[in-house]
């Protein structure tokens, strides 16, 4: 009886070890599973936030070019809202007399009606005169 008692105590030990191992390598293996999966979600992490650093410094940069842009286009409206403002005063040195700025200055933005001209200069009459009178050359056709 001893005999079969300790193998029988054998064969439960046997089989209580190969059950702990098998219980241990199951557990194991869904423990590396699951520190796969949180390295690859570490990784992943890190990725996206080297991406978002990326992208913010783009659009800080993209935000200062812009800032700068529209500083100098208010500065250039500034200065064209200054030269608008600015009143026309006369030259130091007037092209014309006072008398004439004067005239210039009351005369109306209208135009001056040309007036018709009856008499041709005698060069260009109808009548030969001057250098170009002469005889005519007739061209028989």
């Amino acid at each position: 009886m001893e005999l079969v008692s300790g193998i029988l105590l054998f064969v439960v030990g046997v089989s209580t070890g190969m059950a702990i191992m098998f219980a241990r390598n199951k557990w194991d293996t869904g423990s590396q599973q699951a520190k796969q999966a949180l390295s690859k979600c570490q990784q992943d992490n890190a990725q996206l936030k080297q991406e978002w650093q990326d992208h913010l410094a783009t659009f800080r940069s993209v935000a200062t070019n812009l800032n700068e842009m529209s500083n100098h286009i208010s500065a250039q409206i500034e200065d064209a809202e200054q030269l608008m403002k600015q009143p026309t005063h006369a030259p130091s040195f007037p092209f014309f007399s006072k008398e004439a700025t004067q005239i210039l200055q009351s005369a109306g933005p209208d135009k001056r009606q040309r007036t018709q001209i009856s008499d041709q200069p005698l060069d260009y009459s109808n009548s030969a005169s001057g250098v170009f009178q002469g005889e005519q050359k007739r061209v028989n056709e």
